[in-house]
């Protein structure tokens, strides 16, 4: 039952940790198998018995390595299907030693339950270390599963060397009912597979919504940046100003002197480190809370949310000042500015066009820049 709720699990969800376990489990559905085989054919002969036992155990160790190796998967560490392969070689060899030296089922009892649970810890303790989302439940199935066998080993034993403090009638009973001892605690495994299962998608899944959201973001700050100066575009120019009105705001029209004569005479690179430095130069004068705006080409707007002239039009000193020096490779940038109030709730459109055109005023009287500097 469990390995064909697992078998339709794997092939619902379609995820690799879950192989597996579906491979555990359908080894312990083999080893069933040949354990009903055994008592309803019951073989006369000492080799069809050893080669039984073979397989018996090496199915069952099989399963408990390969539930160890379904809980490494969870946990991100995938074990290599040659490792594997490996594993189940050594589980295989261990059948064969068991095989060999055992000489009644007790003793077969007792080498088959007594690896199980070493195997089953190794599993809790894997679990205790790697923690998987959703660990608790897989933890706690395991132990119960492991605690059984330990159980199970010490009762074949008592039935070979008596065992002072495991009374004889708790020994014959629970031989007689382990296996239905086993399948509760092999569900509760079960369920913590797909709890852990669950937290795992869940987690990819929180994860993917995380990086959509960021590469929306992302796409969205593209769409509104300018590639060149990393300023906002011209996109953002109108909900800057939207926002804006419900508090009032000091509007800048920036535009840059002689750009032309720049990009024609030093040629258009020097003209790009020219908007890049203007750029920088206006962040360094304005607030974090102003929108900085490449309206186009070597046009700039700067929206000042409650913003009082005097104090932009110092920021604009400040800024002609530091830009009126060569730096590097770049010449003096002088630029034209013109500043305008936007009232709260004011037409914003009107706003602009002030800004607009108190630059041209401005810009008509100022002379030309010296084409010294360009030669």
């Amino acid at each position: 039952m469990i390995m064909v709720f697992l078998m339709v699990l794997y092939r619902s969800v379609g995820r690799p940790e879950l192989r597996p376990h579906v491979l555990a489990w359908s080894a312990n559905f083999l080893a069933l198998s040949i354990t009903v085989c055994y008592w309803f054919f019951r073989p006369e002969h000492l080799w069809q018995r050893k080669l039984i036992a073979t397989f018996y155990v090496g199915l069952k160790m099989a399963f408990a390595c390969l539930l160890v190796i379904g809980v490494l998967a969870f946990a991100g560490r995938i074990v290599r299907r040659r490792h594997t392969a490996l594993v189940l070689l050594g589980c295989l060899g261990y059948g064969v030693f068991v095989a060999a030296v055992y000489r009644s089922i007790n003793e077969l009892g007792v080498l088959n339950a007594a690896a199980s649970a070493c195997i089953l810890w190794c599993a809790v303790a894997v679990i205790l270390r790697l923690r998987p989302p959703g660990w608790s439940w897989l933890a706690a199935g395991f132990a119960v599963r492991a605690g059984f066998a330990v159980v199970e080993a010490l009762a074949y034993q008592s039935q070979l060397v008596a065992i002072e403090w495991l009374p004889a009638t708790f020994v014959g009973p629970y031989l007689a009912a382990h296996s239905s001892f086993d399948g509760a605690a092999e569900w509760m495994i079960v369920l913590g597979c797909v709890l852990t299962m669950y937290r795992i998608i869940a987690a990819e899944l929180a994860r993917s919504n995380g990086e959509i959201s960021a590469a929306k973001e992302r796409m969205r700050e593209l769409a509104e940046s300018d590639m060149l100066t990393g300023l906002a575009n011209r996109r953002s120019l109108m909900p800057a100003l939207e926002a804006a009105r419900g508090q009032g705001a000091s509007i800048l029209f920036f535009d840059l002197n002689d750009f032309k004569l720049i990009n024609d005479r030093l040629g258009h690179g020097i003209g790009d480190e020219c908007l890049q430095r203007f750029a920088r130069v206006l962040r360094a004068h304005f607030r974090p809370g102003d929108t900085l705006v490449r309206y186009a080409g070597d046009e700039f707007i700067v929206v000042a949310p409650g913003a009082r002239p005097e104090d932009m039009m110092a920021r604009i000193a400040a800024a002609r000042a530091e830009l009126g020096v060569e730096d590097g490779a770049t010449p003096p940038i002088r630029f034209s500015a013109g500043l305008s109030r936007l009232d709260v709730d004011g037409d914003v459109e009107a706003a602009i066009a002030a800004a607009d055109v108190a630059m041209y005023a401005q810009k008509k009287s100022k002379p030309r820049l010296d084409e010294a500097v360009l030669r």
